[in-house]
C-alpha cells in the first residue's frame, strides 16, 4: 500500500513540533510495512527563518518532498495554494508513483487538498485534531466554517483524535468519522524503573506559552501547595514575559523554572527527574503531552477539556475542572499528598498499550483498507 500524506510542514531542529503530528503517523506506517510519502506545504510567513523552494529528501526512513513559501495565507486564496500544491504532488508522483490513499491532516490543509481526489481520483482521508471546530458551532468563524465544509465535501473517511471532537464534527457539520488518536514517539519517551528523591516534590509542564494553556492559572495553583516542591515549565510564546513576572511576584523565583522550548529527549529528561505531569489547558482535542508524560511514567492532572477525559483516569491521574484554580491547587495537593497510590510502570505499560505507534499504524492501514474494498465512495477524475 502507498500512501501520500499532506501535510502543514516537516519537524526539523529548529522548528521540532511543526508537522510533529503529521510526521509521527507517517514514520510508524513506514515501520509498518506502508510505502509512505511525505508531501509538506509550509506557507509560513517570511520571518521564520528558513529554506524556501521545492526540496526533496529521506529523513528518518520517509520520503519527503517539500514546498516551503513565504505566503502566510494557510487559510485564504484556496484557489492558488491548490495550485501550489500539485507542485510538491507532482514531483511526488515522478519518483514515489501514484499512491493509493492520500491523508491530509488539518481542516485546513484538507481544503487545499482536496484537489487530488477531483484531479486523480484517489480515496481522500482527513485526520480532523483542530481546537477552533471542537466547540459549538455558532463560536467557529465564518471562514472556518467554510474551510471545514470544503475539506469535508470530498472526504471518504474522517478521523477525529477523540470523542469530543468527534461530537462537535457531528453536530456542527453532520460528518461521521472514526475516532484514532494521536500516538507517541516511543523511542523519546520511556519508562525508567528508577528511585525518585523524595523531595523536593516536582510538578512538570509542557506547552506553548499561550492563554490557552492556562500557565498562570497553574502558577497561581502552584503558589497554593509551594512547601517542599518545584514546578518546571517546558515551552516557549508571547506570554513568557508575563508568566516571568507574575513568578517573581509571588516569588517563587526558586521553585518554578520556565525552561522554554526542549526537543522530545530533552523534554523526557526533564520527566526523570519530575513527579507528576500537570497542564491546566481550556481546550484539548487530545492532548499529547499528556500521553508523553505517562509514557515515562508519570500520573497526570488535566482539565476537561475535550481530550484528556478519554484517557485519564483514577489510576494514572486527576481530572479537574477548566479554569477551577482552587479545584487545580487541591489536586495537585491531593496528587502530591497520595503519590505512592499510583505505579508508574502500569502506567507507561496502559500507555503504550493503548497509544503505541504499532497499535495506531495498525488501525490506520484498517482504516485505508477499507476504504479502498468501497470503490464507490469515491469518483473518478474530472
Amino acid at each position: 500500500m502507498k500512501v501520500a500524506i499532506i501535510s502543514r510542514g516537516v519537524p526539523n531542529e529548529r522548528y521540532p513540533l511543526y508537522g510533529i503530528f503529521e510526521f509521527d503517523q507517517a514514520k510508524a506506517l513506514a515501520n509498518n510495512g506502508v510505502e509512505v510519502a511525505f508531501v509538506a506545504i509550509d506557507f509560513r510567513k517570511w520571518n521564520d527563518k528558513r529554506k524556501y523552494g521545492l526540496f526533496q529528501y529521506e529523513y528518518e526512513g520517509v520520503h519527503v518532498f517539500e514546498l516551503s513559501l513565504p505566503l502566510n495565507v494557510y487559510r485564504r486564496a484556496i484557489p492558488v495554494l491548490q495550485r501550489l500544491l500539485l507542485i510538491p504532488f507532482k514531483a511526488m508522483l515522478k519518483s514515489f508513483g501514484k499512491p493509493d490513499i492520500v491523508h491530509a491532516h488539518f481542516y485546513s490543509i484538507a481544503a487545499i487538498a482536496n484537489i487530488l481526489k477531483k484531479k486523480y481520483g484517489i480515496p481522500f482521508v482527513i485526520t480532523e485534531h483542530s481546537s477552533k471546530l471542537n466547540k459549538p458551532v455558532t463560536d467557529i468563524s465564518d471562514l472556518d466554517k467554510r474551510l471545514a465544509i470544503k475539506a469535508y465535501q470530498n472526504c471518504d473517511q474522517l478521523i477525529c483524535v477523540s470523542e469530543t471532537l468527534r461530537n462537535n464534527i457531528l453536530n456542527n457539520f453532520g460528518h461521521e468519522s472514526i475516532i484514532i488518536p494521536n500516538m507517541v514517539d516511543n523511542l523519546c519517551f520511556q519508562y525508567l524503573d528508577k528511585a525518585k528523591n523524595e523531595l523536593p516534590f516536582v510538578f512538570v509542564s509542557v506547552g506553548n506559552l499561550i492563554p490557552i494553556k492556562a500557565f498562570d492559572q497553574l502558577i497561581e495553583a502552584f503558589s497554593r501547595v509551594k512547601e517542599n516542591t518545584k514546578l518546571f515549565i517546558i515551552g516557549d510564546g508571547p506570554e513568557h514575559e508575563k508568566l516571568k513576572n507574575q513568578i517573581k511576584k509571588l516569588k517563587l523565583d526558586s521553585q518554578v523554572e520556565l525552561l522554554g522550548r526542549l526537543n522530545r529527549n530533552e523534554i523526557n529528561i526533564v520527566f526523570q527527574k519530575s513527579h507528576v505531569f500537570v497542564l491546566p489547558s481550556q481546550s484539548e482535542t487530545f492532548g499529547v503531552s499528556y500521553i508523553e508524560a505517562m509514557y515515562a511514567g508519570l500520573p497526570v492532572i488535566a482539565t476537561r477539556c475535550g481530550g484528556p477525559e478519554s484517557f485519564v483516569n483514577e489510576s494514572n491521574g486527576l481530572l479537574v475542572p477548566v479554569n477551577d484554580i482552587a479545584a487545580l491547587a487541591e489536586a495537585m495537593k491531593n496528587i502530591r499528598d497520595h503519590y505512592s497510590n499510583y505505579d508508574p510502570k502500569q502506567i507507561s505499560k496502559q500507555c503504550m498499550e493503548r497509544f503505541s505507534p504499532k497499535i495506531l499504524a495498525n488501525k490506520l492501514v484498517s482504516s485505508y483498507s477499507s476504504v479502498l474494498s468501497s470503490p464507490s465512495k469515491f469518483s473518478p477524475p474530472y
